[in-house]
């Protein structure tokens, strides 16, 4: 009994314990399964993670072959992940980047490389651009692959390639202008310069970067530079084109800056920007095209007073023309021995001294000078300055700088009335005595240099008259060829002196430059067209008077005049016809040009002037005989009627000598052969 009753009772302990193993296991099971429901759950989530993210995850094995790709994987290459599975991870990557992905992959094993970039190819495009973020897997010290994330980074690629592109034709841009570019910071070291701005300073750029501008400057422009960043730095107001003048590496040359304010992203003041040019030979043009203005406005100021002297003269050439013929009739017609005759070669005198003052005045309105010759101008310069020389001991005269060896075409005789007016203005300028420095060269002028007076370019001789004197300042140097301007007290000189050598050297295709400082001298440079010519020599003259007969018509608008000439040429044995204008003339001649050997023709007449007079009497008579005279000289319209095949000029006021000379040669009646008898202009 007591032995069943054991058994029953360990019967119970064991389905007991069977139950608690039951009801453990059940409960081990159903934990199990909810572990597996909630990893499976897990592993869902995970899995639409991944496929989810936009960035590549892969996993490769310790040989690089491709054991797990996501999805994704699709859009960046064409390839599916079954694809992809299985196959080498660098069949992935652009063939142009797998060399340096070999090289570098030790360093990805070893965890010392993080991350890198490279492009994975696509299946039928070409490429994206990624960055791999790479982990080794590591079991007891073995490799066992890599793990990882690639994040497209294409966008930003080109981005920076772009940017890079920009910068690239920003610095092309900033290297190819003209104008030098720098920044600086505001403790003056410069931070970027171009190649430009160190052509213009004068240094390299590994002497300028990072080093402070006022090591390369003076003193003066260290402080207009200052002064100029000062002032952008406190307006706040960039600063446009400010000129200075600047000295670098010795030179002095003329800048022009721009200056900007340079801030960071909070807007606070770091430096400044700017461009820098040279405009040194910019200003030196400027300069050089306002001293040429100004020659032009005084040559075209000189023309215009030329003009108005011109008019003066003939005018009063015509009223000394009056007053010679009578005077010249009262001596023929009074007795030798008459007190008065003094009185009237006193008369005569001033009126040839009133003469000589139009010949100047005419000599500065341009009047075509009398026949040149080939002429040494050394010669002229030593025989002029050597007859001054030896009034005026007190002036000690230089011959040392007369250097040209060219000639001149040149009316000597007026040359030497211009150095003749030059030297006497020296010693005016010399009171108490001095130097007169003469010099002379071969020069070959460019159109630039001639333009402003009028020449032309090509070869010239320059001679200059040099003084130690009391000098000029700039309102006198501008005045001295005026007609009439003088600085001598009153009556002690006429103003023409200059004015006609003005007028002379203009004739003569020449020009003057003049310089002077008070207290310094002056120089008085005249410009001549040189010839390679050899010099002539000289021949002199001399008028007889002439007597003649038949008839002569004389064709003047002064009354006066052809009184006064019909007056000297009955004395002389001719008959006169007068004719007050060109239109009577030209109705005398036409019905008595039989009679008529001779016409005196004035060239200023108003309605018909003598150009126009004479065609029309060459029209009547081709053979006709014309003996030209103007109060102006002999001009450019003289000169024109001269070659339209007059026989003659004579230049008004003449005498009685000199007409009946010049009447003689052309209707025969005094010898050819005389050198002052082949002359067609006086």
């Amino acid at each position: 009994m007591d032995s069943e009753a054991r058994q029953i009772k360990n019967l119970q302990r064991a389905l007991e314990e069977e139950r608690q193993r039951r009801r453990g296991n059940e409960k081990r099971l159903t934990e199990a399964l909810t572990l597996l429901q909630k990893t499976l759950k897990d592993r869902e989530k995970f899995r639409n993670l991944v496929e989810d993210i936009n960035a590549i995850i892969f996993a490769t094995d310790q040989d690089g072959i491709i054991v797990y790709v996501s999805p994704i994987i699709h859009a960046y290459t064409g390839f599916r992940p079954d694809e992809c599975v299985g196959l080498p991870f660098l069949d992935l990557v652009y063939p142009d980047d797998r060399e340096h992905l070999r090289k570098i992959y030790p360093k990805i094993v070893a965890g010392q490389l993080k991350s890198t970039e490279y492009r994975i190819r696509h299946k039928r495009h070409h490429f994206c651009w990624v960055k791999a973020f790479n982990r080794p897997t590591i079991t007891e010290g073995v490799f066992k692959g890599l793990r990882g994330v690639m994040v497209d980074i294409t966008d930003r690629k080109k981005a920076e390639d772009a940017f890079r592109d920009s910068e690239s034709k920003h610095q092309a841009i900033i290297e190819s202008i003209e104008e030098g570019y720098f920044e600086v910071d505001l403790k003056g070291n410069l931070t970027f310069v171009n190649t430009p701005l160190c052509r213009i300073v004068g240094f390299s750029k590994s002497q300028l970067l990072f080093t402070n501008y006022r090591q390369y400057t003076s003193r003066r422009t260290a402080r207009i530079l200052f002064r100029i960043f000062n002032r952008v730095f406190r307006t706040g107001i960039s600063l446009a084109n400010q000129d200075f003048n600047a000295t670098t590496k010795g030179r002095n040359i003329t800048l022009e800056i721009s200056a900007s304010l340079v801030r960071d992203r909070d807007a606070r003041p770091v430096g400044f920007r700017g461009m820098l040019r040279d405009i040194t030979l910019r200003k030196r043009a400027e300069a050089e095209l306002k001293e040429l203005e100004r020659q032009l406005y005084h040559a075209q100021r000189m023309e215009a007073i030329g003009t108005l002297a011109g008019g003066i003269a003939h005018d009063f050439n015509n009223i000394l023309m009056g007053m010679q013929g009578n005077v010249s009739l009262v001596q023929m017609r009074m007795p030798a021995r008459n007190p008065l005759t003094q009185k009237l070669k006193n008369v005569e005198q001033y009126i040839q001294n009133g003469a000589g003052l139009t010949r100047q005045l005419l000599d500065f309105a341009r009047t075509k000078p009398r026949p040149t010759r080939i002429s040494d101008l050394n010669f002229l310069i030593h025989k002029t300055a050597r007859m001054f020389g030896r009034t005026k001991k007190e002036i000690q005269i230089d011959f040392s700088g007369l250097k040209a060896t060219w000639t001149v075409n040149v009316d000597s005789g007026q040359i030497e009335q211009v150095l003749v007016n030059l030297y006497v203005n020296a010693w005016q300028a010399m009171p108490g005595g001095g130097d007169l420095i003469l010099t002379t060269r071969n020069v070959e002028l460019n159109r630039q240099t001639v333009h402003p007076f009028g020449m032309k370019p090509g070869k010239y001789i320059e001679a200059a008259v040099i003084d130690t004197g009391i000098g000029m300042d700039e309102i006198t140097r501008q005045k001295i060829f005026t007609p009439f301007f003088t600085t001598k007290e009153r009556g002690r000189g006429t103003g023409l002196g200059l004015s006609s050598a003005y007028g002379i050297i203009k004739n003569h295709g020449g020009f003057f430059k003049v310089s002077s400082r008070v207290g310094r001298g002056s120089k008085f440079s005249i410009y001549l067209p040189a010839t390679e010519a050899p010099a002539e020599r000289e021949q002199e003259s001399n008028l007889e008077p002439v007597h003649g007969a038949g008839t002569i018509l004389v064709v003047d608008d002064e009354k006066f005049i052809t009184e006064i000439t019909r007056e000297w040429l009955g004395e002389l044995g001719y008959d006169v016809i007068e004719a007050p204008s060109g239109s009577a003339a030209v109705e005398i001649y036409q019905e008595r040009k039989a009679a008529i050997d001779l016409v005196i023709l004035d060239v200023v007449m108003p309605g018909m002037d003598g150009g126009e007079t004479f065609e029309r009497l060459q029209s009547i008579d081709p053979n006709v005989r014309v003996l030209l005279t103007s109060g102006y000289g002999f001009n450019k319209r003289a000169e024109e009627i001269v070659a339209m095949g007059c026989y003659g000029f004579i230049s008004k006021p003449y005498n009685i000598l000199q007409l009946s000379q010049k009447i003689g040669r052309l209707l025969g009646f005094c010898d050819e052969s005389s050198p002052q008898n082949r002359q067609q202009v006086e």
